[in-house]
């Protein structure tokens, strides 16, 4: 694993995230099976949009907001639960190649260097009474956790849903080794995608009319 030293929602931070990141695996790859998803050429389509500078972000959920605002309290009471502490960081890669990598809510801290990675949640509080009901990683989110997993090679990940007014719910993920192996090829397969689509696409700046005109009028009318 290496780890980029930027701070996350930051320009930087962004351009490294200018390729398949960790969060975004379950756009390629199927969570339950772990097959090749049918979204892959969209998600192809804006890491290309990303590398070109054409790309829009959306404006964030009322819960993207609230996760966001609550991670900070999240982190402090895994703190106190597990005793742990927790290295924050940027942008992680995989040892051998710069082209996918992942943003981990935090590395955990042992005596002797990183021991295991942390994924936060803040859901409402319903999505976290049934998620420690079924006591099981949610499986819309085992491509993002597998994901990193296999990025960092660190033997254990803790997924750790939080909500101010509720007991917290830890569960520690292992590395899944035949998952594992549909993500890289996966991943594989997407990176010829996004590389065939990068090929032919270039940007250009087209000379713009106002939106209100209701009539073009060109050169040679």
């Amino acid at each position: 694993m290496r780890i980029i030293d930027c701070r996350q929602q930051t320009e930087e931070w962004e351009r490294w995230r200018n390729r398949p990141t960790a969060s975004e695996f379950g756009k390629f790859c199927t969570p339950a099976r772990g097959d090749y998803s049918s979204g892959a050429e969209d998600y192809a389509a804006k890491i290309v949009s990303k590398q070109l500078g054409t790309y829009t972000e959306p404006p964030p959920s009322f819960w993207m907001d609230w996760g966001t605002e609550m991670e900070p309290n999240a982190k402090y009471a895994y703190t106190l639960k597990t005793g742990r502490k927790i290295a924050e960081v940027g942008f992680i890669l995989p040892d051998d190649t710069d082209a996918y990598g992942g943003s981990p809510d935090g590395l955990v801290l042992g005596d002797n260097g990183y021991v295991g990675g942390l994924e936060v949640k803040c859901p409402k509080a319903e999505t976290l009474m049934v998620w420690r009901k079924r006591g099981v990683l949610p499986v819309e989110h085992r491509p993002q956790v597998q994901g990193l997993l296999l990025i960092s090679g660190l033997p254990w990940w803790d997924f750790f849903v939080f909500h101010p007014e509720l007991e917290p719910f830890l569960l520690r993920v292992e590395p899944d080794e035949q998952y594992q192996t549909k993500i890289a090829k996966n991943l594989l397969r997407l990176l010829k995608e996004i590389a065939a689509m990068a090929s032919v696409e270039q940007k250009v700046q087209h000379r713009l009319v106002s939106p209100t005109a209701s009539t073009v009028r060109f050169e040679n009318d």
